[in-house]
């Protein structure tokens, strides 16, 4: 059986000792980004992703601290990154009503575009 290739746009090397760090994008759906799907699932403390216009460097612990652990919605975070920081996408998710915050859940739930007012996991009113 084969495996899944991962995908890898672009590559990134830390600075190690006199190297200095090297960010090589590569052009990837919107943007010119970094990407590694390898790190992402399997080394959650490597950078992961570097956004388009930023050298600001992402870990999946990164993207789950910002997704407050949740780890299904990291994983669509990280498959819908291509160019932008995952804060920026968290807001337009948020912005056109696809998450909101459960401040009994204590975390995003996806509304996906409905008129909810009602976290439909527990029934707590929901925060923008």
């Amino acid at each position: 059986m084969q495996s899944k290739k991962m995908l890898l746009i672009g590559s990134y090397s830390p600075e190690n000792g006199s190297k200095p760090e090297i960010i090589d994008r590569d052009y990837y759906r919107q943007g010119w980004i970094f990407k590694d799907e390898d790190a992402f699932q399997n080394r959650p403390d490597d950078v992961c992703y570097i956004p388009e216009l930023s050298d600001e460097k992402y870990t999946r612990n990164d993207i789950l601290k910002i997704l407050a652990g949740d780890e299904e919605l990291a994983k669509t975070m990280f498959e819908e990154l291509d160019w932008q920081h995952p804060e920026s996408l968290l807001e337009d998710w948020k912005a056109n009503g696809e998450v909101a915050w459960c401040p009994h859940c204590i975390g995003y739930v996806r509304v996906y575009d409905e008129e909810n007012e009602k976290c439909p996991v527990c029934g707590a009113e929901l925060e923008d």
